[in-house]
């Protein structure tokens, strides 16, 4: 089966407004939910669903503890995974910094270079034939965007406008102009200034 891809206009960030070189992103297949998970395990590696079920929860659970209490965690072929930090108040010393204004920014997974490998070795890449980019311009609904964004953040928490540009193809000003949206009807909610500012679900504060 192969992985479809299209290319994509990388942003501007800089805002040098010179025309900026293609990128390569995977068009999804679509999303497994921990129930496909877990029947797709039991299916193909012949253990019944209730224990890979089971142990699933216990990893996730003996993971998060282990994170909280500042370990980097290493998984065997999977990689190791830790925790990073940031100050929601900007301080110019460690004297204006307190505990309370320090917080969790995202858990990191890297890869082993056997995972990568792995990966790597079940990837059929083909460019997907009709593409949704019109002169590396991705055109996609507010719904599909919705979608992305959901998913993004179920991973990693909060999304800053780079990143939400990079994940749409949207542009600039187009991203932002969809995050403020957004955040007026109440779906997101915005965090942080100037160039540290980036979005969270409202719903799951």
């Amino acid at each position: 089966m192969s992985t479809y891809y299209d290319l994509y206009e990388t942003p501007d960030v800089q805002n040098t407004g010179e025309k900026q070189p293609l990128h390569a992103r995977i068009v999804p297949s679509g999303t497994y939910s921990k129930k496909d998970f877990i029947e797709r395990v039991s299916r193909y590696q012949h253990f019944p669903q209730n224990m890979v079920d089971g142990v699933v929860g216990a990893v996730v659970d003996e993971l998060a503890d282990l994170l909280g209490r500042g370990y980097i965690v290493e998984l065997g072929e999977l990689g190791h995974f830790s925790v990073s930090l940031k100050c929601t108040q900007k301080a110019m010393s460690k004297r204006e910094i307190r505990a309370e204004s320090i917080c969790l920014s995202n858990v990191h997974l890297r890869p082993s270079k056997v995972f990568k490998l792995k990966v790597r070795e079940s990837l059929r890449l083909e460019r997907v034939e009709k593409s949704c980019s019109t002169a590396g311009k991705t055109v996609i609904t507010v719904e599909r965007r919705l979608q992305l964004l959901e998913e993004f953040l179920k991973k990693n928490g909060g999304i800053t406008r780079l990143e939400y540009s990079s994940l749409t193809g949207l542009p600039r000003l187009k991203a932002i102009e969809d995050l403020n949206n957004f955040v007026v009807t109440g779906t997101l909610r915005k965090r942080g200034t100037g160039r540290a500012v980036f979005y969270v679900w409202k719903q799951e504060e």
